[in-house]
C-alpha cells in the first residue's frame, strides 16, 4: 500500500500518484484534529439517525455544518496533494459528505470510475477528480474499507459492470485501504474502486471531499455548496474553491497560484 505521510516528499508523492491512482496519508490530522472532528461528526449522527434497514448514513454539504469540517477545505497537507494533481484552478466539486458505514452491514455499491457514464470520452479518461477521505475512526480490514484496483485508471477500457443484485466481486491485485484516524486517502476517482462489506462490531466513520477544476460544473443534487457558504468565506482561496472565481476570465488571479505547495 502507498503509505505517505505530510513529511513525504511532494514530488514522491505525486510519483506514487501518477502511477496507482493514490496514496494513504497517515497522520494527516493530529491526535486534537482527530478529537475535534469525531465530536463534530457524532453531533451530526444525533441529528441524522439511521433509518430502519440502512446500510449506511450519509450527510451532504458536511463542510457547511460545523467549524471543525470547514477547516478540511483546504487543510494543508492534503491541499497540497490534490492542488498539485490538479492545478492552481482547483475548486471543490461538492460541499463534502460524511459517509458512516453501518456495523456488520453488506457493500452498498459494486465496482466502477465516478466518469464511466462519460462513456464517449476514451479510457485512460483525463483525472477530472481527486477525492481526499479522512479517516475519523480506524479502518480495519473487516470494518469495510473502501478497496481500488491499483494503476486502473491508466487502462485503455472501461470498468466491467458486476452482476446486478451480486455485490462486488473478488478482482486479483485489489486492496482495501485501511488506517489508523486521521489518515487521510488521497485518490483519482477514475481508479477503479468499490464499498465492501463491514463485518466488525464498529462503524466505519469517514469525510470524504472532492476537487475538480475550475470550469467543471459541481456535484449537484444537494451536495454543491450553497451561495450561502461561498458568501461567507473571506480567505481569497477559500473564495476560489467554492466557485467565486470565473476561470475564464480571471485564470491569471488565481489565489491558489500563490499558494505554496511545500506548506504545512
Amino acid at each position: 500500500m502507498n503509505r505517505v505521510t505530510p513529511q513525504t516528499p511532494l514530488d514522491e508523492v505525486l510519483s506514487l500518484f501518477e502511477r496507482d491512482g493514490y496514496v494513504l496519508m497517515e497522520n494527516a490530522l493530529t491526535r486534537a484534529q482527530v478529537a475535534e472532528l469525531s465530536r463534530a461528526y457524532d453531533e451530526q449522527l444525533a441529528l441524522h439517525p439511521p433509518k430502519d434497514g440502512a446500510l449506511r448514513v450519509e450527510v451532504p454539504r458536511i463542510l457547511e455544518r460545523d467549524r471543525h469540517f470547514e477547516q478540511l477545505m483546504d487543510h494543508p497537507p492534503v491541499f497540497r496533494v490534490a492542488h498539485a494533481v490538479l492545478g492552481y484552478d482547483i475548486e471543490l466539486a461538492s460541499s463534502g459528505e460524511l459517509d458512516h458505514k453501518l456495523a456488520r452491514t453488506p457493500a452498498y455499491i459494486t465496482w466502477h470510475s465516478d466518469f464511466q457514464w462519460m462513456t464517449n470520452v476514451a479510457c485512460p479518461r483525463p483525472n477530472f477528480w481527486v477525492r481526499c477521505t479522512y479517516f475519523i475512526g480506524d479502518v480495519t480490514p473487516d470494518g469495510g474499507p473502501f478497496t481500488l484496483l491499483p494503476g486502473s485508471h491508466r487502462w485503455d477500457y472501461p470498468c466491467p459492470q458486476d452482476e446486478p443484485g451480486q455485490g462486488p466481486r473478488h478482482i486479483d491485485g485489489q486492496i482495501g485501504i485501511t488506517g489508523p484516524a486521521g489518515s487521510c486517502l488521497i485518490n483519482n476517482t477514475e481508479i477503479w474502486h468499490t464499498n465492501s462489506p463491514n463485518h466488525s462490531d464498529q462503524p466505519r466513520r469517514l469525510i470524504m471531499l472532492l476537487y475538480k477544476h475550475a470550469w467543471m460544473k459541481q456535484w449537484q443534487e444537494g451536495y454543491q455548496t450553497t451561495p450561502e457558504f461561498a458568501a461567507r468565506q473571506t480567505d481569497p482561496l477559500r473564495r476560489q474553491l467554492c466557485g467565486l472565481y470565473t476561470w475564464h476570465q480571471e485564470a491569471d488571479r488565481f489565489p491558489a497560484q500563490d499558494w505554496p505547495l511545500n506548506s504545512r
